[in-house]
């Protein structure tokens, strides 16, 4: 089973999840295998996984860090707000209804055997969980019940780093404080504290840390820098959602809707020289941009009355009968249309008028479509038809369906699991609607697309470099990676974490010609079962149930594979013996060789292996291989007479074991329960 570190903050926006993937990228990094998780997130920022199930995108970029595919095991609770009392709850990437906070509140507890069936998938298939925590733990009204924090961390046992900002000021009090509000039973999980988004000469900070040391009794583990890196934030506090004014050739202003979701597929836009994109809440913020965003939303039509009623919908109509570009995606794409019907209740009820640019209709149904898609964008006019033909790969995540009135050209083609090709979107002159959240995850789609607003606006587009969207990204993980381990100083994180990191796997050789080996390698199988850790034994040149491979038979948490062709000994095996001997070996080491590679094994015994090499019944290549290239977690046990030198140049542990005395040279045989 994994080990677990969890990150908890003083406050939200403290730099949690930034720190949970620093320390997931320096896991995989160091050959370890690490998931992210979060109990529970209440974000509009949502991702829908290859099996159509929908998490929060935080531990989506946590496990792009890990260099593994998001799971909704990582976020087994999804809280989406849909207005100031309520939010839709998503459980297993599910939709169990919406519900006002506090009958929410009510029920949360009873999903906790969700949350810990979550936990226990990652952690049997790992080596390390990194736990992200949420808010403040501090919250002395929500503790009760608390599923996030410190509750989650007692029901898994794990130890806690407390980040504090300091950027926001107050980082001091808000470390302490925090500390001294929870229960001692709770302080004790804190192994350490972060400082966070630093800026200056840390030496000036050194006496508060000792003093601050000296007040918590726990230890500052580091003080991380202010980084200006192009990852993904903690949605509706993110800064990217403060950006309200750009100086670049090209202005593209995102309406900041009240229920604003998906905002993640504008970051990379951000990263393009020439290209200005800032988000615009009120009237007066509109000005005069050179292309709009209708954004997603988690309440369509909340969200368009609002649009409504501050004054923008006249802004963004004569926008776009001027001839500029609008986009819409998802619900955005919904208000582009003429309708928006709820017959339902899903939203508001009722039904709405749209903003009338595309002749279609919008009707919510109570099942939410959740999917991955990918195809080609259409042959598209106006400011961005260089997009068109591109592929294009997304998800979809919305509950209406809109249908086309009129004659309108589709924006883009798509398959999605198990359904065949369908259309998306719609698009007539410099008005453009999807359905397809990451539209620009694509570096060859982004590129062409802010090439053709600059070549609108008379520029030559050189201004526009080409995009590696996954290159670009994982290189800003490397970086948050690099600045976690020098701001750290040198921590031991296996230490400060409580063990959140597993040792590093030893290879131990037991080798020699006296009695003993294979009984020392078994007494090590029964300690490590003892501490609760997985272990397989595979036996070479045996096939007899010994007694004391009945007894581990008996236990739980250990697989064991042996055999050999006949019941001689190898040197009177005839050549067939010794090729279906060779093959048994071959056979059993690829089910341990599995069973490693599935997390279900952490010591491994290889009993008589040196043996097997030397009589040629097993190749020394694949054994040196294995070694080289086994996961760091893993300790290995080597038995037999002599280890080839190269062997022994793989080894931790040498023990030999010498005979001085046997009772075989007194003509006593072996006896049944004690040499075998």
């Amino acid at each position: 089973m994994a080990k677990p570190i969890m990150i908890q903050g003083t406050m939200s926006n403290a730099g949690k999840s930034v720190i949970a993937a620093g320390l997931c990228r320096i896991f995989h990094q160091d050959g370890y295998r690490v998931a992210p998780f979060k109990s529970q997130n209440m974000a509009l920022n949502s991702y829908i996984t290859k099996d159509g199930l929908e998490m929060g995108r935080a531990q989506v970029m946590q496990a792009q860090a890990a260099g593994i595919e998001p799971t909704v095991s990582m976020n087994p609770i999804l809280l989406k707000p849909s207005s100031d009392v309520g939010s839709q709850v998503i459980v297993n990437g599910k939709v169990l209804g919406n519900m006002r906070a506090v009958d929410y509140f009510r029920k949360k507890k009873s999903l906790i055997p969700d949350i810990l069936n979550a936990y226990q998938i990652l952690s049997s298939q790992n080596d390390i969980v990194v736990i992200e925590g949420a808010g403040s733990p501090a919250e002395i009204n929500l503790k009760a019940d608390d599923i996030v924090n410190m509750g989650l961390a007692k029901l898994v046992h794990a130890p806690v780093l407390l980040v504090g900002d300091i950027d926001r000021g107050g980082v001091f009090a808000s470390l302490y404080g925090t500390v001294k509000l929870l229960e001692p039973e709770e302080q004790e999980l804190i192994k350490g504290l972060i400082i966070n988004k630093f800026r200056g000469d840390v030496e000036i900070l050194r006496p508060g840390l000792t003093m601050m040391e000296q007040l918590c009794g726990k230890q500052v583990l580091g003080v991380v820098p202010y980084a200006p890196l192009d990852l993904e934030d903690e949605d509706s506090l993110s800064t990217r959602l403060q950006a309200t004014k750009t100086d670049a050739l090209v202005d593209i202003a995102v309406i900041r809707f009240p229920h604003i979701s998906n905002f993640t597929d504008f970051n990379p836009l951000q990263s393009l020289d020439g290209i200005g994109v800032r988000y615009v809440s009120e009237a007066s913020q509109f000005g005069f941009p050179d292309f709009v965003i209708l954004p997603g939303t988690k309440n369509t039509m909340g969200d368009l009355k609002w649009l409504r009623q501050n004054g923008m919908e006249s802004l963004v109509l004569k926008h776009a009968a001027a001839g500029k570009g609008v986009l819409g995606i998802c619900g955005g794409y919904q208000m582009m249309g003429r309708l928006l019907e709820d017959p339902h209740g899903v939203e508001e009820g009722g039904s709405l008028r749209g903003l009338g640019l595309f002749d279609t209709k919008t009707v919510f149904s109570q099942e939410k479509v959740r999917t991955q898609a990918a195809g080609t964008i259409g042959a598209i006019p106006g400011i961005l038809s260089g997009i068109s033909n591109l592929p294009v790969e997304g998800y979809e995540i919305h509950m209406g369906d809109t249908v086309h009135l009129g004659g309108e050209a589709v924006f883009s083609t798509v398959s999605v699991p198990g359904c065949e090709q369908k259309r998306d979107g719609c698009c007539q002159g410099n008005l453009y609607g999807t359905y397809l959240h990451g539209l620009f995850e694509s570096g060859d789609i982004t590129s062409a697309f802010a090439k053709s607003l600059l070549q609108e606006k008379g520029f030559d587009g050189k201004e526009v470099r080409a995009m590696d969207i996954v290159q670009l990204r994982e290189q800003e993980y490397d970086k948050l990676a690099d600045i976690l381990r020098k701001s750290l100083d040198g921590k031991d994180l296996s230490h400060s974490g409580g063990g959140c990191m597993r040792e590093r796997g030893l290879v131990h050789i037991y080798c020699g010609n006296g009695k003993g080996k294979t009984t020392a390698a078994m007494g090590l199988a029964l300690r490590a079962l003892g501490q609760g850790q997985q272990v397989v034994v595979v036996q070479f040149l045996k096939n007899h149930a010994t007694g004391e491979i009945k007894l581990l038979e008996q236990l739980d948490h250990i697989r064991i594979f042996r055999g050999k062709a006949g019941d001689h000994f190898t040197s009177s095996m005839t050549e067939e013996e010794r090729k279906k001997t060779r093959k048994i070996h071959e056979k059993n080491f690829a089910h341990a060789q599995q069973l490693v590679v599935e997390g279900k094994c952490e010591l491994l015994i290889l009993d008589e292996i040196l043996d097997a090499v030397a009589k040629e019944m097993f190749e020394e290549k694949m054994l040196l291989s294995f070694l080289e290239n086994r996961p760091p977690f893993l300790e290995v046990v080597l038995t037999g007479r002599e280890a080839s030198p190269v062997i022994r140049e793989c080894a931790d542990y040498i023990t030999r074991m010498e005979k001085e005395r046997h009772p075989l040279d007194r003509g006593i045989v072996a006896r049944e329960g004690i040499e075998y």
